[in-house]
């Protein structure tokens, strides 16, 4: 068992813990294994404090935290469990099952999202105006001369 510091500093951490629980979220290109092992972080940190955590609440949340690409699979979940009983190990089962399809159908190349084919193409108009200086003038000159010479 490892000291935790004054009330005042363990207090302080609960608060920092619950904040970074409350607000997390699936980072851009994060894996599931990631995603759950830095949830685990914030939970043991938490439990260690005294902050006690039922399975359910675990399922809601890596549930709940993953962004708009998830949002079949987490209704299908919903829809077809109950979270209430849902092993964490079970689901995460199901949510790495499906982060290989995932995977799969963004390095098929012959599988492309219509989002990502529709291209704009636009054309620029631009305007170029020559401003010949009094030196290039002179050059024009010489270059008459010369060639009368011959």
């Amino acid at each position: 068992l490892t000291h935790e510091g004054t009330e005042q500093v363990k207090n302080a951490k609960l608060v920092l813990l619950n904040r970074d629980y409350e607000l997390f979220k699936v980072q851009p290109n994060e894996s599931i294994k990631n995603l759950y092992n830095r949830l685990l972080d914030i939970t043991n940190a938490l439990l260690g404090l005294g902050k006690v955590f039922g399975k359910h609440e675990l399922v809601r949340k890596l549930l709940g935290c993953l962004n708009d690409e998830w949002e079949p699979k987490v209704t299908a979940i919903e829809e077809s469990k109950d979270l209430k009983v849902m092993e964490i190990e079970e689901l995460l089962g199901s949510l790495m099952t499906h982060e290989v399809k995932l995977n799969k159908k963004s390095t098929n190349p012959m599988e492309k999202n219509p989002r990502e084919e529709r291209k704009k193409d636009i054309a620029l108009k631009s305007t170029h105006k020559e401003e010949i200086s009094s030196d290039e003038e002179l050059e024009e000159e010489d270059y008459v001369l010369f060639a009368k010479r011959f």
